[in-house]
């Protein structure tokens, strides 16, 4: 579809949202909102993406996103976003996007595409129905083609009373829209040139948009927090719906959070209130327990993680390990077998298979000026309550004595303890 160009409208000042950040920016299942809108585009247009923004983001959007940025300097309404970027249009045809509706699915984006082409390529746009429009531009239609859209602000009472709504995404010819985008009027009362006047002055000229209807929970924009909370909610249930139909058990999944690229084999097992933040990969037959945060971790089969396990980025969990209460990994490599079952900080570290490390152990990874590597290998035996100075290299079969401070590498098939001498003081 390398025909087709995308426009990202994105100039709005985000000012009925109450977040820290600007809401497109806010993290929806791991990702920006509108890198969810870019993502979609990219796959319809490759290169030919556009996004229109204003001066006081265009910073923090190309931050995240690699493609050609307008600056709307004044905000005059969506037709004038759109105008904006007309010089820079490579395809005869483009479609519009919205930068705060993340969850338009690209089978939406491929439907509309095919209407569009069905439709003598005058124009095609995305409706949907709503139980409450209030807020929304009613569609006027006749035999299945717009006439019109009236916005809340102009809309009579009766008008007021149509359920099907106007999304604002669309696909139009370049060359016939942007002759009748002229045409649209200042609106008078917000001092804007409002995009959905188009439809209109279409039909004037016996041009009708057909449409194409999704769901409102699709098209949902966001506008607010509760719009975010909202929308949140119906990503997770669809991320967590694809887990189920693929046949990963899920014991409670609304307690569950995923992000955008969670991968989980068929046969794995999720308990209640587990969180999987970005770049999580997780093989069959694993279990993952209750109460554990995943972030940046690929666990491979049959392994056990948790209850109340914490796993951050850049870590790799082999075969049959298993990581278990209060246990915290971070860039670590843990081997086939290997087992931290509870109370344990492995940080910076390369742990290898049949590894047992006893409760309350802990590689102190940090001098207080950079982080320090420790290699544990194959068949060692970590007594509990054991600190390991990094750097260090635990040698095969090694064991350490419950309770030791290590800071010598310990050769192979040895035994390590330190300990101070008991002393007990008699009392007066």
């Amino acid at each position: 579809m390398a025909n087709i160009s995308t426009v990202i409208l994105a100039a709005g000042n985000s000012t009925r949202y109450k977040g820290k950040s600007h809401k497109l920016l806010e993290q929806l299942g791991g990702l920006p909102v509108i890198s969810h809108v870019y993502r979609s585009a990219k796959k319809i247009s490759g290169n030919n993406v556009i996004i229109v923004c204003n001066k006081k983001n265009i910073n923090k959007f190309k931050k995240i996103i690699d493609c050609k940025f307008i600056i709307q300097n004044k905000q005059r309404g969506t037709a004038d976003a759109i105008l904006c970027a007309k010089p820079f249009l490579k395809n005869k045809n483009f479609l519009v996007l919205f930068g705060d509706v993340p969850l338009i699915s690209l089978n939406t984006l491929r439907s509309l595409i095919s209407n569009f082409e069905n439709n003598k390529r005058y124009g095609s746009m995305v409706a949907f129905n709503s139980k409450n429009p209030t807020g929304y531009g009613r569609l006027i239609v006749k035999k299945n083609k717009v006439i019109k859209v009236i916005e809340e602000i102009d809309a009579t009472k009766n008008e007021k009373e149509i359920t099907l709504c106007n999304s604002g995404v669309m696909i139009v010819n370049s060359n016939k829209f942007f002759k009748y985008l002229s045409k649209i009027k200042l609106h008078k009362r917000k001092k804007e040139k409002y995009l959905p006047d188009i439809f209109e002055i279409y039909s004037n000229y016996s041009y009708l948009f057909s449409y194409i209807t999704r769901s409102e929970e699709e098209m949902l924009g966001i506008n607010t927090l509760a719009d975010f909370t909202k929308a949140d909610k119906v990503f997770q249930n669809q991320i967590i719906q694809k887990f189920i139909n693929n046949g990963v058990l899920i014991e409670n999944p609304e307690s569950c959070r995923f992000s955008y690229d969670t991968l989980i084999q068929k046969g794995a097992k999720i308990e209640s209130n587990v969180v999987c933040r970005n770049d999580v990969k997780i093989f069959k037959g694993t279990i993952i327990k209750s109460h554990s945060y995943l972030e940046g971790v690929l666990i491979k089969e049959n392994s056990i993680i948790g209850p109340n396990a914490r796993i951050r980025p850049n870590s790799f969990v082999s075969k049959n390990v298993k990581i278990g209460n209060y246990v915290e990994i971070k860039n670590s490599y843990i081997g086939d077998f290997s087992s931290i079952a509870h109370l344990s900080y492995i940080g910076d570290s390369k742990v290898g298979k049949r590894v047992n490390i006893g409760a309350g152990t802990i590689t102190c990874n940090f001098d207080g000026k950079k982080k320090n590597n420790t290699i544990i290998m194959d068949g060692v035996f970590i007594g509990s309550n054991s600190s390991l100075i990094a750097p260090l290299t635990i040698n095969k079969n090694a064991k350490i004595g419950a309770g030791s401070v290590i800071n010598k590498d310990i050769p192979e098939k040895n035994l390590a303890i330190e300990r101070s001498k008991l002393k007990i003081i008699e009392k007066n």
